[in-house]
């Protein structure tokens, strides 16, 4: 039976805790932070991220010069190492290797370190272009050029997308990640989305996704008008919401491996929330495993997001959902943070909701 085991203030940041292995940070008005990890108290300076990676987990705190420093525990709360001068986690990347960046005047100069020994891992430093570790491979993304590279510094291979696509693309600078032996990443212009599904070894377009095939002369699938994209690498699948034309939001499945759509069902589970099944659910929070979450609102009654769900989509039944807020607290003030809510659920026995109020509401899955 889950339950709300505790309640922590004083956690400012929606990144300042880890699910996985129950970590998380609360800081004071002074900017001074207290870690809280495997029943230890460890006083730190004012936190950022906290992100872990196997068995250790990372904590990034601010050194005064708009850099952090990153400390490296293991998941027991041992100390393993501090690696000096690294700029805030990217947050689906390897955390086992960080960024620092180095300036000359207006000119970025970017590489990697590596955060259990501190050892930089390019000969050279990049020129405007950050380097992230997803899962083994590393890559940039800028002005539509994505680049591969070795672990040397030398490049394997680097695509400019533009020439793929009949429309102006905008890829960014962030990648979705590697799913199904696949990078995917994202384009945005104006409202119209095209998922685009990479292949790693080459950089080729394998497919596009978008609900346009004249978005493209290469292999193409149209799934509709996309307006969020998550990818489950423990299940190789990619889910893929999207927009008919009469508005109607859908879930779709897409298997990363194949590319093919496994199933496509609408935006909607079997929830009831304060006795109203209609008007309840709100965005995505997470995708892992056989676990999607979400953050749930009454219509027309809540004023803001009011709660969360955590929802098995094989077995397509509710696990727990729960209220926080009363409507009339949320429309004084205190709610969910909404799209940028982040509720991983790792099936560990704990689920971490972060507030806008600064707090931090930890549930157990209590055996009784």
């Amino acid at each position: 039976m889950w339950k709300e085991t505790k309640v922590v203030k004083g956690v400012r940041h929606f990144y300042s805790f880890d699910a996985r292995h129950g970590v998380y940070a609360t800081t004071d008005k002074d900017d001074n932070s207290m870690l809280y990890i495997n029943g230890k108290e460890i006083p730190i300076r004012e936190v950022g991220h906290i992100r872990s990676y196997e068995d250790k987990v990372v904590v990034q705190v601010d050194d005064g010069k708009w850099h952090y420093d990153a400390m490296l525990f293991t998941k027991e709360g041992e100390l393993i190492n501090i690696v000096n001068d690294t700029i805030s986690i990217t947050s689906d990347t390897n955390h086992h290797y960080l960024n620092n960046c180095k300036r000359i005047g207006l000119t970025r100069y970017f590489n990697l370190v590596d955060v259990e020994n501190g050892r930089v891992i390019f000969n050279e430093n990049i020129l405007e272009r950050r380097p992230v570790v997803v899962n083994d491979m590393i890559f940039s993304n800028r002005d539509n050029i994505i680049v591969r590279y070795d672990w040397d510094g030398s490049i394997l291979w680097q695509h400019n997308y533009e020439p793929d696509f009949n429309v102006t693309i905008d890829l960014g600078f962030v990648l979705e990640g590697i799913c199904g032996g696949k990078l995917w990443v994202e384009s945005s212009v104006d409202s119209h989305e095209i998922l685009l599904a990479i292949d790693v070894n080459t950089g080729e377009l394998v497919m596009a996704f978008s609900d346009s095939e004249e978005d493209t002369n290469l292999p193409h699938c149209n799934l509709g008008r996309i307006s969020n994209v998550y990818l489950n690498s423990e299940n190789d699948q990619i889910l893929v919401l999207t927009l008919d034309k009469d508005y109607g939001l859908f879930m779709n499945f897409v298997d990363a491996k194949t590319l093919k759509v496994l199933e496509k069902r609408a935006y909607a589970i079997d929830l009831d929330y304060d006795n109203d099944i209609e008007n309840s659910l709100g965005g995505v929070t997470g995708f892992q495993g056989d676990y999607i979450t979400f953050w749930l609102r009454r219509l027309h009654v809540d004023g803001m997001p009011s709660g969360f769900a955590v929802y098995n989509y094989r077995k397509k039944e509710v696990v727990f959902a729960h209220r926080l807020f009363t409507p009339e607290q949320t429309r004084k003030g205190c709610y969910l943070w909404g799209n940028t809510t982040q509720i991983p659920f790792y099936n560990n026995g704990l689920i971490f909701v972060h507030d806008n109020c600064d707090t931090l509401h930890i549930f157990e899955d209590v055996k009784e």
